[in-house]
C-alpha cells in the first residue's frame, strides 16, 4: 500500500498559525466520486467553520480512482484551509481508514461517507462523548431509537438482518455496525487497528466487534440518514464478504482470542456486578421455569410425574447453563467452557433430584404443580449463589 500526500497540508481550522494537530480530524474516503467530491467537501467545510466547536481537519483519501477524484481533491485542498489529501494504489474503504487513522495526532479520528448521507448535525453528538473522554469509539446508528431513515427495503431488510446476526452470533450491543458515521479516540485507535485483519467493508464491524470484547465504550448517535441511489457499494457481493468476516471473527472469538493488552486506554472492570447478574439470572430463571413446566404437562401423564420432571429439567439444563454463561456472567469465548458446562449441568442434576424426590408422595395435577415450581424456586436460589461463587468464580 503506498499513499501520496497532499500537496496542501494546509494547518487545521481555527488553530492561527500555530500548526498543532487538530482535536478532530474527520476522514473522507473516496473512490470515483469525481461528480460529488468538491460540493460535498464543501458543505462539510462550511459546517466545520461555521458550527463546529473544535479544532479539525479533513482529509480526503482516494481508494485508486480512475477517474479524476484524484485531481478535483487536490483543488479542493489548494482551495480549502484545513483540507488535506492522501492517495492509495489499493481500494478498500478499512484500507483507507488504517492509511489516515494509524500514527494521527489528532485527539479523535472519525469518517463520513463523501455523499453525506448522515446528517451533519449528528457530527457533534458523535464527537463530543470521545473529547470528553466518556467513551471510546462513538458509531451513528440507523437502528437507535430516534433515528429517522430513507432507504429502500432491500437495504432495510438487509442491514436489519445482518445486524440481528451480529447479536445472535456475538451478543454485541451496538445496533448499527455498518453506517458510514464513525469515531474513536486516536489512543484507543493505536491499539484496535493492528488487531483488524479486514481491509474493506467488513472492517467496521470488526472494529466494533474487537472494542466491545476488549470492555471498551461504544457509544452510539441516532441520525438522520438518507440513502444514496449512486452508491458505489455492490450489495450481494458485500454481503457474502461481510458473512465469510463474521465467520472469521466467530472462529476467533470462540477460539479464546481476540483480547489484547489496551495499556493505559483499557477500562478498569466493575468490581460488583451483582444487580445486573441477579435481574439477569431471574429472567433466564423465569424463561426455563416456563418451558420446563411447559414440557412436564406434556410428559406428565404419558411417563409419570417424576419421569416427566426428569425430562423436562433435563431439556432445559443445557440451555439454561449457556444462557446464564453468556448473558449472565458474560462469558462470549471458550474461557473454562467445560468447566462452565459441566458445573451448570452438575448443579441443574443435584435440583432434579430434589424435586424429583418431592414429587414421589403428591398426587393431584394442582399439587404436583405447587411442589415443583417451590421445589425449582428453593433450586434456583441455591444454583444462583453456586453459579455465582463456584461455577462462575472470576
Amino acid at each position: 500500500m503506498t499513499s501520496a500526500p497532499s500537496s496542501s497540508d494546509s494547518p487545521p481550522a481555527n488553530e492561527g498559525s500555530r500548526g498543532d494537530s487538530p482535536i478532530v480530524d474527520i476522514v473522507v474516503p473516496v473512490y470515483n466520486e469525481e461528480s460529488v467530491l468538491a460540493a460535498s467537501v464543501t458543505e462539510l467545510h462550511a459546517y466545520l467553520s461555521t458550527r463546529f466547536p473544535f479544532t479539525w481537519r479533513i482529509t480526503i483519501v482516494d481508494n485508486a480512482s480512475t477517474d479524476s477524484t484524484w485531481l478535483v481533491a487536490k483543488a479542493i485542498a489548494d482551495r480549502l484551509a484545513g483540507v488535506r489529501t492522501l492517495r492509495l494504489d489499493q481500494k478498500g474503504r478499512g484500507r483507507a481508514l488504517r492509511a489516515a487513522w494509524t500514527n494521527n495526532h489528532s485527539t479523535v479520528v472519525a469518517y463520513m461517507d463523501v455523499d453525506l448521507s448522515t446528517g451533519l448535525d449528528a457530527l457533534l453528538p458523535l464527537i463530543a462523548p470521545l473529547v470528553s473522554g466518556h467513551s471510546d469509539l462513538a458509531v451513528g446508528s440507523r437502528l437507535a431509537p430516534g433515528a429517522s431513515v430513507a432507504r429502500g427495503p432491500r437495504r432495510e431488510f438487509i442491514s436489519r438482518t445482518y445486524n440481528a446476526l451480529l447479536h445472535v452470533v456475538f451478543g454485541n450491543r451496538f445496533r448499527d455496525a455498518q453506517c458510514g458515521f464513525k469515531a474513536m479516540r486516536s489512543d484507543v485507535a493505536e491499539h484496535l487497528l493492528p488487531q483488524v485483519q479486514d481491509n474493506e467493508w467488513f472492517f467496521d464491524t470488526e472494529l466494533l466487534l474487537l472494542a466491545e470484547r476488549n470492555g471498551l465504550r461504544v457509544h452510539e448517535v441516532p441520525v438522520t440518514w438518507i440513502d444514496d441511489p449512486d452508491s458505489r457499494v455492490k450489495v450481494a457481493r458485500t454481503a457474502f464478504d461481510d458473512l465469510k468476516g463474521v465467520a472469521r471473527v466467530a472462529r476467533r472469538f470462540w477460539s479464546g482470542r481476540g483480547r489484547f493488552d489496551l495499556g493505559a486506554v483499557a477500562r478498569p472492570p466493575l468490581e460488583d456486578d451483582f444487580g445486573r447478574q441477579l435481574i439477569t439470572f431471574a429472567k433466564v430463571g423465569v424463561l426455563s421455569t416456563i418451558v420446563s413446566l411447559v414440557l412436564f404437562l406434556v410428559w406428565r401423564d404419558a411417563v409419570g410425574a417424576v419421569w416427566a420432571n426428569l425430562l423436562a429439567v433435563s431439556a432445559t439444563a443445557l440451555a439454561n447453563t449457556w444462557a446464564n454463561r453468556r448473558y449472565t456472567f458474560g462469558y462470549r469465548d471458550d474461557r473454562q467452557r467445560s468447566r462452565h458446562y459441566v458445573g451448570g449441568v452438575a448443579i441443574s442434576l443435584a435440583g432434579l433430584g430434589l424435586s424429583s424426590l418431592a414429587l414421589t408422595n403428591v398426587s393431584g395435577s394442582l399439587a404436583q404443580v405447587l411442589v415443583l415450581l417451590l421445589s425449582w424456586g428453593l433450586v434456583t436460589v441455591a444454583r444462583f449463589g453456586l453459579l455465582r461463587h463456584w461455577v462462575f468464580r472470576p
